[in-house]
């Protein structure tokens, strides 16, 4: 599971610093970034996937206040082929059955993740995608 970026998209502070915790044990080579306000990873995308198209993996909350997680899905699938060459892990505190069954209309999610997150969490979801 080797990936060049893990990208952590989240409204929420604390849970940006926990999960980049969780995402330097899992791949401490990986380059972290993260994101409180999902509008400013779509202005930065452009930038992080250009020019070398790095194998990214977006842990990405649902649940934001400016633009849901799958609102942000919907328009770089619609607006960016480059999208197509990230994996996506859902990461939320809903459990709701609608929430998972709408991740996997996606095609690059490749799990859906209650928080909190874990390493082993993160390796089951990820099991047999890289």
């Amino acid at each position: 599971m080797k990936y060049d970026y893990i990208i952590i998209v989240d409204d929420n502070p604390t849970t940006i610093f926990y999960n980049t915790d969780v995402a330097k044990d899992f791949s401490p080579e990986s380059k972290l970034l993260s994101f409180q306000n999902p509008i400013d990873f779509l202005k930065e995308f452009d930038s992080i996937m250009l020019p070398n198209k790095p194998k990214c993996l977006l842990l990405l909350d649902i649940s934001m206040p400016e633009i849901r997680g799958f609102e942000m899905m919907e328009e770089l699938e619609e607006n960016n082929e480059m999208f197509s060459d990230i994996d996506v892990l859902i990461v939320s505190s809903s459990n709701l059955k609608s929430d998972q069954e709408k991740a996997t209309r996606f095609v690059n999610v490749v799990g859906y993740i209650e928080k909190p997150i874990s390493v082993e969490k993160l390796k089951n979801a990820l099991q047999g995608t890289t």
